[in-house]
């Protein structure tokens, strides 16, 4: 495989990484962008888990800063940015929407990335233990809901 096409490869799982957290394509795109951009000035290794980790770091970091910023506001930082941009059916998007952040992103890492149990919770500074009871959780409740009827 080429370098062109790897990190064309790299670019793409980051991105859709950063698209289960910010639900919103421009902001997705602009954490890939400074997540790549820290990666190249710290001379740090270009390699996926790596490249996650930046990408939360920063996502955090950035809610961090936006609740300082608009602490007198009363929704919640999920309701702000959610914009649907998926081309999934509206009652799957509404179910996934209303998961927890950290849910949402440990079932990304899990179906869509593939990582083990253990290398989430090395990602996120969690116990393993953790990392699998919110994936039974998480997987129950999806299951339970996407079997019920929607409103």
């Amino acid at each position: 495989m080429s370098h062109s096409k790897e990190l064309e490869d790299l670019l793409n799982r980051a991105y859709r990484y950063a698209l289960s957290l910010t639900h919103h394509a421009d902001d997705a795109f602009d954490f890939v962008q400074n997540a790549y951009l820290k990666i190249l000035e710290k001379q740090k290794p270009l390699v996926i888990s790596y490249f996650i980790l930046t990408i939360r770091n920063l996502f955090i970091d950035n809610k961090r800063k936006e609740k300082l910023r608009f602490a007198w506001a009363t929704k919640s930082f999920q309701e702000d940015s959610y914009e649907a941009t998926f081309t999934v059916e509206p009652y799957l998007e509404k179910i996934l929407s209303e998961l927890p952040e950290k849910n949402r992103e440990i079932i990304f890492l899990s179906i869509v990335e593939e990582y083990t149990a253990q290398e989430i919770a090395d990602l996120m500074k969690t116990p393993r233990g953790t990392i699998l009871s919110i994936l039974h959780r998480t997987k129950l409740k999806l299951k339970e809901q996407l079997t019920e009827k929607p409103h």
